[in-house]
């Protein structure tokens, strides 16, 4: 079994404009439209059995149309998708706390924020809202580590869960994407998880076996950043990289059982 925990889909009218400004904010070419039957189809094609879907809300206005998209995705197939929800930190708190509750009520297991397109930090005071409804309630998946801004660096997550701390949070992209040694350091928490999502490109084969050897196969989880990347390369990449049997299990599939209740 294999499980994607990092995917992004958009409706199909808008999902091949939204791919490239993807690609445009990070500088590389997409390797598919943005679409659910695209990413339907490169899992087929790839071999993954069950991908977790996601957006990124860029107004406080847009979270309820996309959360009410992708779980509408998710319940069109079952088998295959598990939603996520998005919030944004300009909402009120009780705006917050209404949505997520929505949210969940639609069968959305967590929140997705990207603090870099958002371009709100981390330990903005505006976050708070967010931790506090997420904590004892769902996890939160976050955007980490790009060089080029100030919005997500690891360092800013350790004040975060010593004010909440019992936030679960999954740091993507290895919690560093482009800032690994700042990620080490301060990612080492008991409830934070990573997802290898974007890392190999960056990283190649050694180091990116390093990095999960580092954080420990109990607490990473395979993604691929569909659209920007192919499922089934990304899958074969991590397969290749010499992990052992039971490693491989548990960053392909177990991990994300866990995390998403299947």
């Amino acid at each position: 079994m294999v499980i994607d925990f990092h995917a992004h889909v958009y409706p199909e009218k808008i999902a091949v404009k939204a791919a490239q400004s993807i690609g445009q904010f990070y500088g590389v070419e997409m390797c598919h439209p943005g679409s659910v039957p695209a990413l339907l189809d490169a899992m087929d094609r790839g071999g993954i059995d069950r991908a977790l879907i996601h957006s990124v809300a860029l107004s406080p206005a847009r979270a309820a149309t996309i959360n009410d998209f992708i779980s509408s995705q998710a319940q069109a197939h079952p088998d295959r998708l598990t939603g996520y929800a998005t919030l944004h930190p300009d909402m009120t708190e009780n705006e917050v706390n209404d949505e997520l509750a929505r949210a969940l009520s639609l069968g959305l297991k967590g929140v997705k924020l990207h603090n870099d397109m958002q371009r709100i930090a981390l330990d903005d005071p505006r976050m708070d809202k967010i931790y506090a409804a997420c904590q004892d309630t769902c996890p939160l998946l976050l955007h980490m580590g790009d060089y080029r801004y100030h919005y997500d660096n690891p360092g800013q997550v350790p004040p975060v869960l010593r004010r909440f701390p019992r936030l679960r949070m999954i740091c993507a992209h290895m919690g560093g994407y482009t800032e690994w040694d700042e990620a080490r350091a301060c990612l080492q928490h008991e409830n934070v998880l990573v997802d290898c999502s974007s890392s190999h490109w960056i990283l190649g084969d050694a180091a990116l076996l390093d990095a999960i050897r580092f954080f420990g196969a109990d607490r990473v989880l395979f993604g691929t950043d569909f659209p920007m990347w192919d499922p089934g390369k990304e899958l074969r990449s991590v397969r290749g990289l010499g992990l052992r049997p039971e490693e491989l299990d548990k960053v392909l599939y177990k991990n994300a059982q866990a995390v998403l209740g299947l």
